[in-house]
């Protein structure tokens, strides 16, 4: 396993609200390398003992382990101020003598071309690793650019693209139910399936993160990464070996076999929304472009919905649509494979009947069935089957590092694969952006518009 971190902007939010709260749980279940040491580093004038303080108090925030654990966590850091765009800084931080490191990227996606291209002088071997946080590049053509340069300057360190969607509880959950169980995979076609809907929707607002979130908007934040790789997990195939190569192989094929939306297509199959003011529960809401720290003038929606097609057989006609969305009245996080309505002849001898729904927990871990059972004199009732999984023992975040420590890259964004989503997501942006599709507005809480 991989013995050593490098924390690249360590002094940022996500060090300490996500990332040292995994680690201390992996040290509360006794999961990580005996001696781990992690090395963090920022612009930020700190001593090692400010940066130990200062993750000391994320922890007891963030984090709900033992006293013992967290004491374990600060006793790992070491601090480094340092520009990390630097060659000479990023050579110092790695150093010539070191076990097998992984470098931490976590850093506005604006420094990860300088940043990579200060680790390439860094001589990075074949025993480390680097691991880089989405957004990976914001379009097609910086995707590709920044593959180009980790093929060509960092030929040799493992690369883990992250996606924290794919953390392995997931991942697991999805392809277990598909092909561990005969009853699932055979139905899961054109033939039997109307729709599948993929929703991420959420009664959150901004919370403070309008420094990114305006910049980003709910298409590239969820629907281009998080959303499309949800996707990917209901169209692969069965793999053939449970290993990263085979299992990666079939995602992308899986995005390669989606449409790429056409122009005439955009007000048909593209919603984009923002939301005003109004009432979540007893809260009241402003409007987005009240929110501190938003731009009016960026244009940024708060609310995307794409209806998506595949090029494949087994999915022809089958509509995937992708939405998510903030300040609704409740959060729904889930996959939701509709199936066909019976035949009309049955439908007319038993009224009501309500087509079968798979619906599958994004976060929680539930799948749940819409059925239908006899009712009393002869009629027929709705009712939900629903089975949950064992409740996730470590967070997703903990589940990746764990995964990166181990060099397994299985749950990880391949580089082609990060160019299919941007290949499916960048006519959308284009369209967007020349106003081809109008801001619609929904009030906070309240259900966001459904079409174009």
């Amino acid at each position: 396993m991989i013995e050593r971190m490098v924390l690249l902007g360590a002094s940022g939010d996500l060090t300490s609200r996500l990332l040292m709260p995994a680690v201390s749980q992996l040290v509360e279940a006794e999961m990580l390398p005996p001696g781990l040491a992690i090395v963090g580093a920022a612009d930020t004038d700190w001593s090692r003992d400010d940066f130990r303080q200062h993750i000391a108090d994320g922890l007891e925030k963030h984090s709900t382990v033992t006293p013992a654990a967290r004491d374990a966590v600060v006793a790992m850091l070491d601090y480094q101020a340092a520009d990390v765009t630097r060659p000479e800084d990023v050579a110092r931080l790695m150093g010539r003598e070191r076990p097998d490191t992984l470098v931490y990227l976590a850093l506005p996606q604006t420094l990860f071309e300088p940043v990579l291209t200060a680790l390439a002088a860094a001589e990075l071997r074949a025993g480390d690793a680097v691991a880089i946080e989405k957004p990976f590049g914001t379009d097609l053509a910086s995707a590709r650019h920044l593959n180009e340069i980790l093929r060509l300057q960092l030929p040799e360190p493992t690369i883990f693209r992250i996606d924290h969607f794919l953390s392995s509880e997931l991942v697991r959950r999805v392809l277990v139910l598909r092909f561990l169980n005969r009853i699932f995979e055979p139905v899961l076609n054109a033939v039997h399936v109307e729709r599948v809907d993929i929703s991420w929707l959420e009664s959150l607002t901004l919370e403070g993160r309008a420094s990114y979130y305006d910049r980003a908007g709910a298409l590239k934040d969820m629907v281009q990464n998080h959303l499309m790789e949800a996707m990917a997990l209901v169209l692969m195939e069965q793999p053939a070996r449970v290993d990263a190569d085979s299992v990666r192989d079939v995602r992308v094929e899986a995005l390669r076999s989606v449409a790429t939306p056409s122009a005439e297509s955009m007000r048909r199959d593209t919603v984009r929304a923002r939301y005003g003011a109004g009432t979540i529960g007893a809260r009241q809401v402003p409007s987005y472009v009240d929110e501190p720290g938003v731009d009016p003038g960026r244009d940024t929606e708060t609310y995307a919905a794409l209806t998506l097609g595949v090029d494949r057989t087994r999915w022809a006609g089958v509509p995937f649509v992708l939405r998510s969305g903030k300040a609704l009245a409740a959060d729904t996080a889930e996959i939701a494979v509709h199936f066909r309505p019976l035949p009309r002849y049955l439908r007319d001898q038993w009224p009501g009947v309500e087509p079968n729904v798979l619906r599958i927990g994004l976060v929680e871990p539930y799948v749940r069935l819409g059925t239908t059972l006899n009712g009393p004199e002869r009629t027929a009732e709705g009712r939900q089957l629903e089975a949950q999984s064992a409740t996730p023992r470590f967070t997703p975040y903990a589940n990746l590092i764990l995964e990166m420590l181990r060099k397994d890259p299985m749950l990880f964004i391949r580089g082609d694969e990060a160019e299919e989503a941007w290949r499916i997501v960048d006519p959308v942006v284009r369209a967007w952006s020349a106003g081809e599709v109008p801001m619609q507005d929904y009030p906070a809480g309240q259900p966001p518009p459904i079409s174009g």
